[in-house]
């Protein structure tokens, strides 16, 4: 049916028109009990069948529909509920006619007239797009003939109070085909779900063309065009610009994650991707916390995840449950187990499972019929592998799943990994080959069975780089001189400085542009940025990286939290500020091997953002930071040791004035610093510090040290008991030691003794079991179980030796 304009309009017909059909023509038709009424957007084109037609448009009109008013005649129906028969109105969206605007459902009985106010939200209706309503009923004798004699009056608002409601709605409407397109990003207009975000967007536009969000989410979908309007903070007078941007950008990062946490977390770990896509973006947890985030609320985050994923039983025998393709394989929760490792260091649960893991991987790699040790399937779960056709392939992700198993490795020197590992990566470089383009590229896609390989970028690039760092042997460097600039753009660590690269991979560097496109872990031109200002010193690089960050930032501050965006596509490039405040990244997406050289924690009310920070030279036994205190009073913090060699470090401090003026207030210790091991750093108000860290005398290798390891899961107090397992962890048998229970002013209440505790070298956990006496009213609330070696080598951490209570 057609709606026609009522005499009062100019019109010469009756409110509601519909063709006639001949008797003849209708006999045997069936028909639905629905009738779809459409209100043309202009009569004009339609013919008239006398005068000069009608001019019932809202085409320009500066007005809101308010509302739709139905005069609905009296149905002279049968009831079909009673004494009721049941009817339902639905109003389309006149630019998408797939999504209603108002659906309402009531009953009415025979004979009685009804006027109906449909109120609708505000909507600026667009030119040339017509208005569809259907009429339904329950009754099978309702159809057109029914409703000959209704009206129906569009009623209109002023333009100003109708604008924020069509604002309003079409922006949830954008957000919503945003999140829905982002993960595939959807960008033709071949799929209806661009097109609906276009229609959407278009629409919110047209209306409001200076409508700051939609040109966000616009801009989100069309970088080549103009940005929106952007003013960059401004650093107060004395304050490097490089230290107020910096640690401006750390506090949008900071905001963004602290969000999710209090407003999207729940009790089991979720936040509302998933657990598998969850998993995904807690790879920026380690970074903010290292950088000087919350610490301890970071940590409860990301284990409450863990732990979820394991009680759902997402893992078997160390790997996901669930048959999965190599990349998602990795995503179900292994990812998650290597980014626990690094912000819950030393946990004897973390490391017992990544042994679980670790084991596993011999069963999916083995040697092949070239003698090389590859990946035997990208299609397989904790018990079952496909390894026939397509599926028989290792593929450049095939590798993240070793995440875990570098962690261990790195830990311990666990042998039987590490002899996996550089098999693994002793195969990859018997794959690199003399391309048609004359250059060498290594190929990664290997065949199980047959050994034929394809050439698949340099995902993988971790498992060199640690072959590399565990064994020394230059040949594992290789690949990465095919492309030096993509090289150190890819390796977390200060590769600059660890292989004395700055005259030749860094002038490359230098001469050669980057991509200026996101990934899932950063943006190449931005790291190329961070990487100008190591070889030059010029900070004016700085403050465009973070200028440049701060800006993405603020556009899509909405759009990653509120937006409710697919998960794992909210994005924060944070790569370039691990870089300069740790020496090196920690962990970004794909990105798994650790190349930080410090961490932070600041004394609290002091947090990350009250320093920026600096670090031109982050070595295994040199480092070299540059540090602005932004408060106006000292700032006390802890700088914890991480890819570093240990040993007796030389620690020089000083305040510096000017740029590369000399430093006064210099003072020189003599520390023991290590792994995980704490220095308190102090830096005074207002002022640049300049710190350089020396390595004077090695120290145990970390490998040659036993390590012994209680959590939380392993103190239990029953009773008059207080029982506790005590963890063998390093690649050194333990020796024999004692656990102790002191209450909260450190008195000793209780101790035993723990025999020698052999090392788990064959991936599967060694513990003893000890069981304390309380003594008859002791207080133990508030107090810590520690455990204590005997021996005379270092463990590999303390950070394992202490449960409170």
């Amino acid at each position: 049916m057609i709606a026609m304009p009522g005499v009062s309009t100019g019109g010469g017909r009756t409110a509601i028109g519909h063709g006639k059909e001949s008797p003849e023509a209708t006999a045997g038709k069936q028909s639905l009990p629905i009738v779809h009424l459409l209100v043309p957007a202009d009569y004009r084109a339609l013919q008239a069948d006398e005068g000069h037609g009608a001019s019932y448009s809202w085409e320009n009109m500066h007005a809101g529909l308010d509302g739709i008013a139905i005069d609905l005649p009296a149905l002279n129906l049968k009831p079909t509920h009673g004494e009721y028969i049941p009817m339902n109105i639905q109003i389309k969206d006149p630019i998408w006619p797939m999504r209603d605007m108002l659906d309402f459902s009531f009953s009415v009985k025979p004979g009685e007239q009804h006027t109906l106010w449909l109120d609708t939200r505000d909507r600026m209706l667009p030119n040339g797009k017509s208005l569809y309503l259907t009429i339904a009923s329950a009754s099978g004798e309702f159809g057109p003939a029914a409703l000959e004699g209704m009206h129906l009056r569009l009623i209109f608002k002023p333009w100003k109070d109708a604008l924020p409601e069509h604002v309003s709605d079409r922006l949830t409407q954008v957000r919503d085909n945003y999140a829905n397109l982002v993960e595939e990003s959807v960008n033709s207009r071949k799929l209806n779900t661009f097109n609906q975000f276009d229609g959407d967007m278009t629409d919110l536009l047209r209306v409001d063309p200076e409508n700051d969000l939609g040109r966000k989410y616009w801009n989100e979908m069309n970088h080549e065009q103009i940005k929106p309007p952007f003013a960059l903070p401004k650093a107060p007078a004395g304050v490097p610009e490089w230290a107020f941007l910096q640690t401006t950008d750390l506090g949008y990062l900071n905001r963004e994650i602290n969000w999710y946490i209090d407003n999207r977390q729940i009790s089991d770990g979720e936040f509302g991707g998933g657990l598998s896509d969850d998993s995904d973006f807690l790879n920026w947890w380690p970074g903010l916390a290292f950088m000087g985030g919350d610490h301890d609320k970071l940590k409860h985050s990301l284990l409450r995840t863990l732990d979820a994923m394991y009680a759902t039983n997402m893992f078997t025998n160390g790997l996901a449950t669930a048959q999965y393709d190599e990349l998602h394989s990795y995503e179900d929760g292994i990812n998650v187990l290597g980014q626990a490792m690094m912000i819950d260091f030393g946990s004897p649960k973390q490391i017992e499972r990544a042994m679980e893991t670790s084991r596993r991987l011999e069963w999916l790699t083995g040697i092949n019929v070239a003698g090389q040790r590859q990946v035997r399937s990208s299609y397989y779960s904790g018990t079952k592998m496909a390894e026939g056709g397509v599926w028989g392939w290792g593929k450049g992700r095939s590798y993240m799943v070793f995440h875990p198993a570098l962690q261990l490795v790195l830990y311990n020197g666990m042998p039987e990994t590490r002899k996996m590992v550089t098999e693994i990566a002793d195969g990859f470089l018997a794959h690199r080959h003399l391309d048609a383009n004359g250059k060498y590229g290594m190929h990664y896609a290997v065949n199980f069975h047959t050994n034929e390989d394809l050439s698949e970028g340099n995902t993988p690039w971790f498992m060199l780089w640690a072959a590399y760092r565990w064994t020394g042997d230059k040949k594992y460097l290789v690949p990465f001189g095919d492309n030096p600039p993509d090289s150190l753009r890819l390796i977390n660590s200060d590769v600059l400085d660890m292989l004395n690269v700055r005259d030749t991979w860094g002038k490359q560097l230098l001469q050669t542009a980057a991509p200026d496109r996101r990934t899932d872990s950063g943006t190449a031109s931005e790291t190329n940025l961070h990487l100008a200002w190591q070889l030059t010193g010029d900070t004016k690089n700085l403050d465009k990286l973070y200028a440049s960050q701060i800006e993405t930032a603020v556009d899509r501050e909405f759009i990653n939290t509120e937006g409710s965006l697919w998960i794992d596509r909210v994005y924060f490039n944070n790569g370039e500020l691990q870089r300069a405040r740790l020496g090196g990244v920690a962990l970004m997406r794909n990105y798994i091997y650790p190349g930080n050289v410090v961490s932070w924690k600041f004394d609290a009310p002091a947090t990350g953002q009250s320093v920026g920070i600096l670090v031109p030279e982050g070595t295994p036994d040199h480092i070299k930071i540059i540090a602005y205190n932004l408060d106006p009073v000292a700032v006390k913090a802890k700088m914890t040791g991480w890819e570093i060699d240990p040993g007796k470090w030389e620690i020089t401090q000083g305040v510096q004035g000017a740029s590369d003026s000399p430093l006064r207030d210099v003072s020189t210790r003599i520390a023991e610093f290590e792994r995980s091991r704490d220095l308190e750093i102090t830096f005074p108000p207002h002022a640049t510090t300049v710190i350089e860290l020396k390595l004077v005398a090695k120290g145990v290798p970390y490998w040659s040290r036993p390590d012994l390891g209680i959590g939380e899961d392993d103190v239990k107090v029953e009773g008059g008991r207080v029982k506790v397992i005590v963890h063998s962890l390093g690649s050194v048998d333990a020796p024999s030691s004692k656990v102790v229970l002191r209450d909260r002013a450190g008195n000793v209440l209780a101790s035993a003794g723990v025999p020698a505790i052999k090392a788990p070298v064959d991936l599967f956990p060694k513990t003893a079991a000890v069981s304390l006496t309380l003594p008859n009213g002791a207080d133990w609330k508030g107090g810590s179980v520690t455990v204590e070696s005997g021996g005379k080598v270092p463990e590999i951490t303390q950070m394992n030796n202490r449960v409170p209570l």
